[in-house]
C-alpha cells in the first residue's frame, strides 16, 4: 500500500514543498510528485523560491559544517580509533593535551571546593573563636591551625597545573619532565594506598574502585610519557628517562614511608 504524501503535504509551506523539490536525493519519487504537484495548485511567487532557496543553503551548509567537525574529530582521535605501528607523536600530544585539560578542571573543582572550604573555616574561627586554640584567637592562629601539607599540595596543583599544560602545547622539555613526575608520583603512591586497602580491608573498609581507576590512568600516562617516540619529541633521552624515573620512585617511597612513620610516632 502506498503512502499518500499529498495528504501529508498538502498543509506544508510553499517554502518547505520547493525544499523537497529542490533535494530529490533526500525524498522518495512519490514524495517527489505529491510535491511538485500541490506547488503546481498554488501561486509560487519569487518571494517562496527566494526563502526555499535559502533555506536550502542553510541545510546544505548546516550539513557541510557537520561533516567538517566529523571530519576533525576522526583526524583527532585517528591514533586511538586507528592504532598502528607508526607513532604519530602530534596527535598523540593533542590527546595528552585535552586529557590534562579535564584533569585541571575536574581538580580545580575539587581542590577549589577544598580552598573555600578552608576559607570559611578561617573566617568562621576568626570571628567566632575556637575552642580548641588556648591563646589569643587571631587570623594567624586560625590559618596555622587549619593549614596543612594536603592543602598546600592542593593549592600547588592549581598553580602547576596550568603551567604544565602551557609548557606541554609548546613541546617543552620541562613539561614532559613535570607532567612524567607527577605521573609517576601518584602512580606509587596510589599503588601503595590499593596495597593497603586490600591487604587491611578488615580495617579501612573504603571502596578502592576509584584508587583503581586512578592507577589504570596514571599507569597508562606513565607508559605513553615513556614511548621513546613520544619522549624525543620533547627533547628527552633515555638516559634523562630512566634518571627521573628511578629518582622519582625513590622519593616517592621514601615520602610514603615516612608519612607513616611520623603517624606512628
Amino acid at each position: 500500500m502506498d503512502f499518500n504524501f499529498y495528504d501529508l503535504y498538502k498543509d506544508y509551506s510553499t517554502a518547505d514543498l520547493l525544499k523537497i523539490v529542490n533535494r530529490p536525493d533526500d525524498y522518495q519519487p512519490a514524495a517527489i510528485d505529491a510535491a511538485t504537484r500541490i506547488l503546481q495548485e498554488r501561486h509560487v511567487s519569487e518571494a517562496d523560491i527566494q526563502e526555499a532557496n535559502n533555506i536550502t543553503l542553510v541545510d546544505q551548509l548546516n550539513k557541510e559544517s557537520i561533516i567538517a567537525y566529523k571530519e576533525k574529530a576522526k583526524d583527532f582521535l585517528e591514533p586511538v580509533l586507528q592504532p598502528s605501528t607508526e607513532v604519530q607523536p602530534q596527535k598523540w600530544l593533542n590527546i595528552l593535551l585535552l586529557v590534562v585539560a579535564i584533569q585541571y578542571v575536574w581538580t580545580f573543582f575539587i581542590n577549589g571546593r577544598d580552598i573555600i572550604n578552608f576559607i570559611a573555616a578561617v573566617m568562621d574561627c576568626e570571628k567566632y573563636g575556637d575552642s580548641l586554640l588556648h591563646e589569643t584567637v587571631t587570623y594567624w592562629s586560625c590559618f596555622s591551625s587549619r593549614f596543612n601539607v594536603m592543602l598546600f599540595f592542593e593549592l600547588f596543583s592549581l598553580i602547576y597545573m596550568p603551567v604544565t599544560l602551557y609548557l606541554l602545547y609548546k613541546k617543552h622539555r620541562w613539561g614532559w619532565i613535570i607532567f612524567f613526575i607527577d605521573s609517576v608520583f601518584v602512580f606509587v603512591n596510589t599503588l601503595g594506598l590499593v596495597f593497603l586497602f586490600f591487604k587491611y580491608q578488615h580495617i579501612y573498609h573504603v571502596n578502592p574502585t576509584s584508587y583503581l581507576f586512578q592507577l589504570l590512568i596514571r599507569g597508562a600516562l606513565v607508559f605513553f610519557l615513556w614511548g621513546d617516540n613520544i619522549a624525543m619529541h620533547f627533547g628527552v633521552t633515555r638516559q634523562i628517562k630512566r634518571k627521573l624515573a628511578l629518582t622519582t620512585v625513590v622519593i616517592t617511597l621514601l615520602l610514603v614511608v615516612g608519612v607513616r612513620i611520623i603517624r606512628y610516632l
